[in-house]
């Protein structure tokens, strides 16, 4: 997870370039939240301007907070507000610089970033000590994959303006820990110290600089010198009790903190910090997946399938395998069968050559779609079929990989259950219908006797009322006195 500041909003900046304003802005991605994830602008023009351009600069910062009323700007919106503060630049020129940064932030917010990148280079020629444009135009550049020019703006804000350049500080160090966590490049991580560090003696409440310098600690020891995560530990207490006495938080330092607790295999008080995160920024990224995947062990399903659908509707978790195939695991766990097939599904089609997704998939159909209720034996037969497909797959996926030799070995011995289950069920069948073949035979023989004694209790009937009744005309017996 990237853990860099927001690019500089309006809001932030206006007050940035008066002697009492700090730049509080804090998040994980380089220019999260556009041009106006801080607000509005809402600060005095720079002391040093003429009282006429700070007058026009107002009535341009009124103009955009009245066109923002609603909450957002439209089209039409965003032209009109960006020229006014061009137009104040325009009169005003290089003293009135920040207005014309401020229309390159409110294209930004509007989603023209193209517009915006323009501006930005025209005011580093025409205004080249102005660090906020290096920044904002380094921002840009790195969203679009080109690190090492969005590096090389932020080195030349930091030269603009050694005295502040907070902003261009920041992302200097988080391009750097981006380099360290990618090849542990030591000249790499002594840089982003050096620039956190630079930040922090200019400004002792910065929260981005607690944030990068804590993660970077982390990094370092959770990699290769676990005595840095002992530092890492003090950045975030201290930086928890710096932002405390001025009534802010940070997500991320409860995330760290959180890293820091599973470090030492505590996941019940991870998990607690984990939370702390996402009660002060709900849809904190890494806190979320955090969440979830700790949930699942404590078979929480429930709560796991809640933080990973958060941290997946991020665009940059859109690829995340890991979360997409724990995400279908929470579903199982909560019988949500056809959510938690999509969700392997979805993982597979990210990743073919992961073979995890097919393994899951023969498993949700074997161990709980086949065996619900509901399905009846010939359903269940067809059912497990789907799960051998997937653990075939499963096994031509993985080839001779030595890697997955352990699950391997669990997948053939699914494959042998189900061909044993569904050899048992012909073995069945065969003897039900022995058994009902014999059954019919046995009924048949006991009707054929019930009726063969029938038929000889009716001629034994027949024959006892024939032997005992008189014959017609037969002589009266001896002794017999005729009648008269």
């Amino acid at each position: 997870m990237r853990n860099l500041i927001k690019i500089a909003s309006i809001g932030a900046l206006a007050v940035a370039m008066t002697a009492c304003g700090k730049n509080k802005t804090g998040t994980e991605t380089p220019g999260g939240g556009g041009g106006g994830g801080g607000g509005g602008p809402s600060g005095p023009a720079p002391a040093e301007a003429s009282k006429e351009a700070k007058n026009d600069f107002a009535e341009a910062v009124k103009t955009y907070n009245a066109a923002k009323s609603d909450g957002k700007l439209s089209g039409d919106e965003c032209e009109r507000v960006a020229g006014n503060f061009q137009k104040v630049y325009k009169t005003h020129g290089v003293q009135m610089a920040l207005a014309q940064f401020n229309s390159g932030v409110v294209y930004e917010e509007c989603g023209q970033a193209d517009k915006a990148e323009g501006i930005y280079a025209q005011l580093i020629s025409q205004a080249p000590k102005f660090d906020l444009a290096y920044n904002n135009l380094g921002v840009i550049y790195w969203k679009k994959g080109q690190e090492s020019k969005a590096l090389d703006m932020f080195k030349k804000g930091v030269e603009a303006n050694k005295l502040s350049a907070r902003a261009a500080r920041n992302n200097v160090a988080g391009l750097l820990r981006n380099q360290y966590v990618g090849n542990t490049d030591a000249n790499a991580f002594n840089e982003a110290e050096k620039s956190i560090q630079g930040v922090l003696a200019l400004d002792s409440g910065n929260q981005a600089a607690y944030e990068n310098l804590a993660r970077i600690y982390y990094d370092r020891g959770h990699s290769k010198d676990k005595s840095y995560l002992v530092l890492a530990n003090l950045v975030v207490t201290q930086g928890v009790r710096v932002l405390k006495n001025e009534s802010r938080e940070s997500a991320d330092l409860y995330n760290i903190q959180g890293l820091l607790l599973l470090e030492r295999q505590d996941q019940v008080n991870a998990l607690k910090a984990f939370k702390e995160a996402v009660r002060v920024e709900a849809n904190h990224v890494e806190a979320n997946l955090n969440i979830g995947f700790i949930s699942i062990r404590f078979r929480d399903y429930a709560t796991a399938e809640k933080a990973f659908e958060i941290a997946l509707k991020d665009s940059r978790q859109a690829k995340n395998t890991e979360a997409h195939l724990a995400l279908g695991v929470a579903q199982r766990g909560l019988k949500k069968f056809k959510e938690a097939e999509a969700s392997y599904n979805k993982a597979l089609k990210l990743n073919a050559s992961d073979p995890r997704p097919l393994y899951n998939l023969g498993v949700l159909y074997q161990d709980h779609i086949s065996t619900q209720d509901t399905v009846d034996t010939a359903q269940n037969e067809k059912l497990i079929n789907v799960a051998k497909g997937h653990y075939n797959k499963f096994i031509e996926t993985v080839k001779s990989d030595k890697k997955w030799t352990q699950q391997v070995l669990l997948a053939k011995d699914r494959i042998a259950t189900i061909d044993e289950t569904i050899a048992f069920n012909r073995v069945s069948e065969e003897m039900m219908k022995k058994a009902k073949e014999l059954e019919a035979q046995a009924k048949k023989q006991e009707e054929e006797e019930r009726k063969r004694l029938l038929e000889l209790e009716k001629q034994a009937e027949a024959a006892e009322s024939a032997g005992s009744a008189p014959a017609a005309g037969a002589a009266p017996a001896a002794g017999a006195t005729p009648p008269k």
